[in-house]
C-alpha cells in the first residue's frame, strides 16, 4: 500500500512537471514591439485606444522625369479629397515628400534643392508654380487658407518638368552623366524607403502620436524602378519593404493605426497571401544576388498591361513598371489601391478620403485570420467591460462596432503563423 501511494505521488509529480514545463519563448526581431515567438507561432499582446479624430496624411510623390501628367491629375482633383475629409470633420495634417533618397550617385544638388527634396523631408508648400514661392508651411490643416491651391502648387514638381524637357531633347542621356544629374532628380524611386525616413525623423513635428497615419504613394514605377529582381545593383534594402515600414511605425508610435494607399500601375491579383508575398520580397536579394524564383511576377497575376504600356510611352527613355511593393503595402494595411491611368482621379481620391474616415473604427492586425492563443484567453478584452462594444475580423482588419469611445480600451491577444 505504501509503495502504491509512493507510485501515485511520483506519477502526479511527473504530470505536474510535464504540465508546467516551460514553454519555449524566443524573441523574434521581425515580430515588432508587441510580439514574442512561442512554439513556432508569433503571439501578439497589446492595447488599442480610441482614435482622436486626427489623421496625418503623407503624400509620397514620384518626382522623377515621367510624372507631370499624373501630378497634374492629382492637383486638379484634390478638392474632392479635401471635401471628403471636411465632410467628416476630421482634424488632418497633409504633407508631401518625394521618392528621392540620397546616395553616392545621387547627392544633394540644385535640382533637388540641395537635399531639401530628399530623404523623407517635407516639402515646403508653395504659393506659385512652377517657380517656388515659399510659405513657411510644411503641412496644411483644415484652417489653412487656400489649401487646394497650395497643394496643387506643391504636388506638381518643377524638377519633374525640367527633367522631362531635358529627356525630350536628350533621349539617350545616361543617368550618371553630368547633364542628366544637373537636370533630373533621382530616377531610382524609393517611396517606401523615404516614408521610413519620415517616420523615423518626423520632420517639422508632422506626425502626432495620437493621430491615425495615412500614407499615399503616387508613382508610375515600383520601388527601385522594379529593377531589384533584375540586377543586384538595385537590391532591396530592408527599408524598401512594406513590412519594415509597418514595423517602423509600430516601434516608433506603439498602437498607432496605419493605412497605406497607392495610385499605381496595378499589378493584378496575388496568388499567395500578403504575408507570404512579404516573405518572398525579403528573399529576392538575400545573399547579395537576385533570386529569380522569388521575383514578383511569380506571385502576382493579371496586371494592367494596357496601363503599363501607356506609362512606358509617356517620356523618352523612361519605362513604367507594375507597382508591386506599393500594392503590397496597400493590401497589408487595408488601404485603397488606385489606378494611375484613370482618366479622372476624383473618385479614387474620394475613396481614399472615405477609407481614412472609416479608419477610426478599424485597426490593422499583424496577419490575416489570426488565431486564439488558447481557449482561456479571449482575443479581445474591452475595458470597461459590458459597455456595448463588439468587434469583427475580416482578413487582417479588426472593426470595432461602435467605434471605441473615449476612456475605452481594447486589449488584443492573438497568434500569427511564423
Amino acid at each position: 500500500m505504501k509503495r502504491r501511494a509512493q507510485l501515485i505521488m511520483f506519477l502526479l509529480a511527473v504530470g505536474y512537471y510535464v504540465g508546467c514545463a516551460p514553454v519555449e519563448f524566443n524573441k523574434d526581431n521581425n515580430c515588432g514591439a508587441n510580439c514574442v515567438s512561442v512554439n513556432g507561432k508569433k503571439e501578439y499582446r497589446y492595447a488599442v485606444t480610441p482614435n482622436s479624430g486626427k489623421v496625418d496624411i503623407l503624400f509620397v510623390d514620384d518626382n522623377s522625369g515621367s510624372m507631370s501628367f499624373e501630378q497634374n491629375a492629382i492637383a486638379n482633383r484634390f478638392s474632392t479629397f479635401i471635401a471628403t475629409l471636411d465632410s467628416k470633420n476630421i482634424d488632418y495634417r497633409i504633407g508631401i515628400i518625394t521618392t528621392d533618397v540620397s546616395g553616392g550617385s545621387n547627392p544633394a544638388r540644385a535640382i533637388n534643392r540641395n537635399g531639401a527634396l530628399q530623404d523623407g523631408r517635407l516639402i515646403e508648400f508653395s504659393n506659385s508654380f512652377p517657380s517656388h514661392s515659399g510659405t513657411g508651411l510644411y503641412y496644411i490643416t483644415p484652417a489653412t487658407a487656400n489649401k487646394t491651391a497650395l497643394f496643387a502648387n506643391t504636388i506638381r514638381r518643377p524638377e519633374t518638368l525640367t527633367c522631362e524637357a531635358f529627356l525630350a531633347n536628350n533621349p539617350s542621356a545616361g543617368q550618371t552623366s553630368s547633364a542628366y544629374q544637373a537636370n533630373c532628380p533621382s530616377p531610382d524611386e524609393s517611396g517606401i524607403y523615404a516614408a521610413n525616413m519620415t517616420v523615423q525623423n518626423n520632420p517639422n513635428g508632422f506626425i502626432r502620436s495620437d493621430a491615425h497615419l495615412a500614407i499615399v504613394f503616387i508613382g508610375d514605377e515600383d520601388e527601385r524602378s522594379s529593377l531589384y529582381h533584375q540586377t543586384a545593383s538595385y537590391a532591396l534594402a530592408v527599408a524598401d519593404l512594406p513590412q519594415a515600414l509597418i514595423n517602423k511605425v509600430e516601434a516608433t508610435y506603439p498602437g498607432k493605426s496605419l493605412k497605406m494607399h497607392s495610385i499605381i500601375v496595378r499589378p493584378g491579383a496575388l496568388t499567395v497571401s500578403p504575408q507570404e508575398a512579404s516573405n518572398r520580397f525579403a528573399m529576392i536579394n538575400a545573399g547579395g544576388g537576385v533570386n529569380a524564383s522569388y521575383a514578383p511576377q511569380t506571385f502576382f497575376s493579371g496586371g494592367d498591361a494596357g496601363c503599363l504600356n501607356i506609362q512606358s510611352n509617356q517620356t523618352n527613355g523612361v519605362l513604367g513598371s507594375y507597382g508591386y511593393l506599393y500594392a503590397l503595402a496597400t493590401r497589408l494595411t487595408g488601404g485603397v489601391e488606385g489606378d494611375i491611368c484613370a482618366s479622372d482621379y476624383g473618385s479614387q481620391l474620394a475613396n481614399i478620403g472615405d477609407n481614412i474616415g472609416e479608419s477610426f473604427a478599424q485597426r490593422t492586425l499583424y496577419c490575416a485570420n489570426p488565431g486564439q492563443i488558447d481557449l482561456q484567453t479571449p482575443m479581445v478584452t474591452f475595458t470597461p467591460a459590458n459597455n456595448g462594444n463588439a468587434y469583427s475580423i475580416s482578413g487582417n482588419i479588426i472593426h470595432f462596432n461602435p467605434n471605441l469611445a473615449p476612456g475605452t480600451q481594447a486589449y488584443l491577444q492573438y497568434t500569427c503563423p511564423e
